[in-house]
């Protein structure tokens, strides 16, 4: 009987290790203002392309709010183990529907170097970006989902905490 119980417990460890993601969220939320650094073709964004951005830039307000306002730019900074090797993995954001198509769903190339932090945004570049609702950013491998963090896109000067930190501004009623 005390086997049985020793080997019942190893069994979910096992289980629950092999589930374990290789990659970590370090943080999440948004970035005042990004500079670009050149673009890269994405034929799965609706531009066709993203901006490349300095990964080491760091995050201005943690947060799952984010106010809709031209030029913020929110996402992750996600971490892939020492031991990992991913290659082909990708950023995945699901949306409210865009534009005349309706999309709803973009992705791009995400790769990421052992060991490494990683910097994944969505810039509002046009007014029919500045959708409200939720937007899941996600980071794929092999049709698996390796993190996930669900955003809340408000209306503009409704954060506060961003209102103050990128625009210098209080709200005031």
């Amino acid at each position: 009987m005390f086997r049985f119980a020793i080997l019942a417990l190893l069994v979910p460890s096992v289980l629950v290790a092999e589930d374990v993601s290789p990659v970590s969220l370090l943080d999440h939320g948004v970035i005042c203002e990004v500079t670009q650094t050149g673009t890269e073709a994405a034929p799965e964004t609706a531009s066709g392309v993203i901006n490349l951005i300095d990964q080491t830039r760091v995050i201005d307000v943690t947060t799952q709010f984010v106010p809709a306002h031209i030029g913020l730019s929110f996402g992750l900074r996600t971490k892939m183990s020492a031991d990992a090797v991913l290659n082909g993995a990708r950023m995945r954001i699901i949306h409210p529907p865009m534009g005349a198509n309706g999309i709803a769903e973009q992705s791009w190339a995400a790769p990421m170097q052992a060991g490494e932090a990683a910097l994944n945004l969505y810039t509002f570049e046009q007014d029919d970006e500045l959708l409200l609702g939720v937007w899941t950013f996600q980071v794929i491998f092999a049709d698996k989902v390796l993190i996930e963090q669900r955003f809340e896109v408000v209306p503009q000067g409704t954060v506060p905490v961003v209102q103050q930190v990128c625009f210098g501004a209080s709200l005031t009623s």
